[in-house]
């Protein structure tokens, strides 16, 4: 692996996949060669479902902290930067870039010299809506002509599936790391797609449930029946059966909103006491 040809395949800059490999060779996943490039260090089968743990940006984690901080009504529906900025510690540029991004994700607009979140980010309808758009928008991608699948990519997919399943086994895997695999598959979907609106829309949508949907993921018996759910779509795609593929996505989002439903309506549910149960 050289550093010139990555960079291109990902369309990055070289800098990026400089650090990229450094942190694989700091983990024993990647060995530099004599040809100043990077080899394996282990045959790629038996890499097949590591993960690699890395810490969030500053802004990742500020924009995170806005939005769920907003879920819970921890702070107004509107504030001004320099408020923003005060009360969580960030300095007025970082503040601005996460703000600005937000605005292009649709979850603040201007008022003034003030910012507003929207009205859907509020907990329960947030995720109505978000499953509303992805039950518009992810189904139809799969049949829009421009749609062009990756075999290899498929199948990649279906080996970090079966890994899931082998962990799952014997160990409980981090709810964060089983999230990326959920998002990564709807993100690939999208991007077969090859329309760049679909693609946003699927990213900022997993952004989102990422806040509100986070801890559902400790629920095996949950992730397990969206592993198969997403391992059928997978091998009726490879079929070239697009339009059944398409029926069982949509399938597979009815049964995540129910899911999402009935664990909302759990935690809303009072106590023996009375009380109200905690999310």
């Amino acid at each position: 692996m050289r550093e010139e040809e990555l960079a291109q395949m990902l369309e990055v800059s070289r800098t990026p996949v400089r650090a990229a490999l450094r942190l694989l060779a700091h983990l024993g996943l990647v060995v530099a060669t004599q040809s100043r490039g990077f080899a394996l260090a282990q045959p790629g089968e038996q890499l097949v479902g590591v993960t690699v743990s890395v810490a969030q940006p500053v802004e990742e984690r500020l924009r995170d902290a806005l939005i769920r901080d907003r879920l819970a009504g921890r702070i107004a529906a509107e504030q001004s930067q320099v408020a923003l900025a005060r009360s969580y510690g960030a300095s007025l540029p970082v503040l601005q870039r996460v703000i600005h991004r937000m605005e292009q994700e649709g979850l603040v607009v201007r008022k003034g010299w003030r910012w507003a979140f929207v009205p859907t980010l509020e907990d329960g309808r947030s995720q109505e809506a978000s499953y509303e758009v992805r039950l518009m928008v992810e189904p139809a991608a799969l049949l829009l002509p421009g749609f062009q699948m990756d075999l290899g990519t498929l199948r990649q997919l279906a080996d970090e599936h079966h890994a899931l399943f082998d962990t799952l086994d014997h160990a409980s895997p981090e709810p964060s790391t089983i999230f990326e695999l959920d998002a990564k598959f709807h993100e690939t979907l999208a991007s077969f797609s090859r329309n760049p609106f679909v693609e946003n829309v699927i990213r900022q949508q997993n952004a989102l449930r990422r806040l509100l949907e986070l801890k559902s993921y400790g629920d095996s018996t949950r992730v397990t029946a969206w592993c198969h759910e997403h391992l059928k779509i997978l091998r009726t795609l490879a079929t070239g059966d697009r339009d059944k593929a398409s029926r069982l996505l949509r399938e597979h989002l009815l049964q995540a909103r129910a899911a999402a439903e009935r664990a909302r309506a759990k935690a809303h549910v009072p106590d023996r006491r009375g009380m109200q149960g905690t999310r």
